[in-house]
């Protein structure tokens, strides 16, 4: 589910009719695809065949006969049987879109079609590559060059001195004296390790030089602690493209930290939190551990191959990502709307005919009736009955095309099909894109008073439109929204937690993003939706928005203070633009 709701400027949603059973006169429907034998006697089908059969075999051996459904927990796993390896987000938007285009009461579930057409558009898109969008908000001058981060000067005493900083969790947790540093020691690796126990203020520049210098940035957020800058600290370092170690301890319902019980509240925030940086972290190529043995056993491959964590292979890892900027699950809906336009009596089924003007629309390329009929029946009573086809049985078809469209666009002339996500070049500033805003804005969305009291009415007196981030608890961020935004403006208010934003914004601070940040910071004794935050957990929270502040103004990241300015700052870069 997205967290992004596009309220300005937006045409109306597609509506969806819900599948029914035809009226009138009963009609012959189109079982070859889902039921006959994957050998059909056709040139078409002989060329398409092969990966078609391939997902055909994965899903009659894991899940069963073909009617029956996939469900949500083991999307992934079946999908890695065939070495396509999405990211927790991708698979989560590909549910949400089948929930959304089926009319489901719940994202449960994946039908061999749905599951065919993504597996279909992975494929396609791993073997022809998919160059990763340009964020519309990167910093540039006026004469189109990247502004250039301010950079502190180092001590020799520490360039280039450790191979490996250990950030992340500090006490009381253990992790690094316990696990990581004898691992580390016994494989000849140097490392720096920032938890002391006489701190003092100098090692605030050393600990900085010691991450700037560093191969391999080595974190662990565990549930012991809140991880405030932690979380922060990693989602910036995968934004500015480090090798980033990322193993990520996952909080409980109503456990303890810093000896207080956190509240439901506190954990579905702390939870949410976790989802969103590794939403951010997997879109970079980087894979999240939940093991920090193999973790060290990566980072020591990592130093001695003298490559990057996008380079790790399946047998390094339990669960790998890759092309995790990739939208898949739109694909559906495009399927769905053009099922639609051919369905024009409502019936929830279209012809042969219509499956062969749908797919020409879709990729402009022709397809003939008898063709299809060769890829959906060897049986000679197709010539006699009249073929229909529901939208299950239509995402079947098209995937299976489209499987034989991924081999055989390497021998044609570079004709390029107009849905096909994976071949679509990097966008550019001109580009006319509907989903294009000036303004993506981020913070406490339930506090109306920044959101529809001050921001949105400015940026509607000034004519721009905005993105506005809408959190749902449990479902990662739609974070392709911001790619199509020139202006990102977070704002941290005193009367809200704000991890899930802070988080959010050093990762756009690191991949040199146009970020405009409003901070503010919580006051002892506040009660936010009826709990009183401790002095512990306010310190914490302060804590963050501290080394937020300081990474916007090592990267040159207009701060203020007030909603005011924030937006005024946001609403004049988009008019200089």
């Amino acid at each position: 589910m997205s967290l992004v709701r596009p309220l300005a400027g937006r045409g109306p949603r597609l509506r969806l009719r819900p599948s029914c059973s035809p009226t009138g006169p009963a009609r012959r429907a189109v079982s070859a695809v889902t039921s006959l034998p994957w050998q059909p006697d056709h040139t078409l089908t002989r060329r398409t065949a092969h990966f078609a059969r391939e997902i055909y075999s994965v899903w009659c051996a894991r899940v069963g006969s073909v009617s029956r459904h996939l469900p949500a927990d083991q999307v992934q796993n079946l999908l890695n049987e065939m070495q396509l390896y999405p990211t927790q987000a991708q698979v989560c938007e590909m549910l949400q879109c089948a929930q959304d285009c089926a009319d489901r009461s719940s994202p449960a579930h994946l039908t061999f079609g749905e599951f065919c057409l993504f597996a279909t558009e992975l494929k396609r898109c791993y073997h022809r590559g998919v160059p990763r969008s340009s964020h519309l908000a990167r910093k540039l001058e006026r004469d189109g060059k990247e502004k250039k981060k301010r950079s502190r000067k180092m001590s020799k005493s520490v360039l280039a001195k450790h191979e490996v900083f250990l950030g992340g969790s500090c006490n009381p947790t253990t992790w690094r004296h316990d696990i990581a540093i004898p691992l580390l020691k016994g494989l000849g690796i140097t490392y720096y390790n920032p938890q002391v126990e006489d701190w003092s203020v100098e090692l605030v520049e050393q600990e900085h030089e010691a991450k700037q210098t560093a191969n391999v940035l080595f974190y662990v957020i565990d549930s012991q602690t809140r991880n405030v800058v932690g979380m922060i600290e990693a989602a910036a370092f995968a934004g500015a493209r480090r090798r980033l170690v990322l193993v990520i301890k996952p909080y409980k319902p109503s456990q303890s930290i810093g000896g207080e019980v956190i509240s439901h509240q506190e954990y579905d925030e702390l939870s949410g939190s976790l989802l969103v940086l590794k939403s951010l972290v997997e879109r970079q190529g980087i894979p999240v551990f939940n093991n920090i043995p193999v973790a060290v056993k990566c980072t020591a491959k990592i130093l001695r191959d003298n490559i990057n964590m996008q380079d790790l292979v399946s047998a390094d890892l339990k669960q790998p990502v890759s092309n995790g900027h990739v939208q898949v699950a739109e694909k559906l809906f495009k399927l769905r709307e053009a099922f639609n336009n051919r369905d024009t009596s409502g019936s929830g089924q279209i012809s042969l005919a219509d499956v062969c003007m749908a797919y020409r629309l879709m990729t402009n390329r022709k397809l003939s009736v008898s063709e299809l009929k060769g890829l959906v029946s060897n049986t000679s009573d197709c010539k006699e009955h009249p073929v229909q086809v529901n939208f299950e049985e239509f995402c079947a078809i098209i995937a299976e095309l489209k499987s034989g469209d991924a081999h055989n666009n390497n021998n044609n002339n570079g004709s390029s099909e107009k849905w096909a996500l994976c071949s679509r070049p990097p966008r550019s500033l001109s580009v006319d894109n509907s989903n294009l805003r000036d303004v993506f804005l981020a913070g406490d969305c339930t506090d109306y008073a920044w959101t529809h009291h001050l921001a949105i009415p400015s940026l509607k007196r000034h004519g721009l439109s905005y993105h506005l981030l809408e959190e749902v608890s449990g479902s990662p961020p739609d974070l392709a929204v911001i790619d199509n935004s020139f202006v990102l403006l977070f704002v941290i208010t005193a009367q809200s937690r704000s991890l899930s934003v802070m988080t959010m914004a050093g990762h756009y601070i690191g991949l040199g993003c146009n970020v405009v940040l409003c901070i503010q910071h919580i006051m002892e004794d506040l009660v936010l939706n009826g709990e009183k935050m401790s002095k512990q957990a306010v310190s914490d929270y302060n804590r963050g928005r501290i080394y937020l502040k300081d990474l916007a103004h090592r990267d040159n990241i207009p701060v203020f203070h007030t909603v005011d300015e924030a937006v005024t700052c946001a609403i004049e870069k988009c008019q200089s633009r």
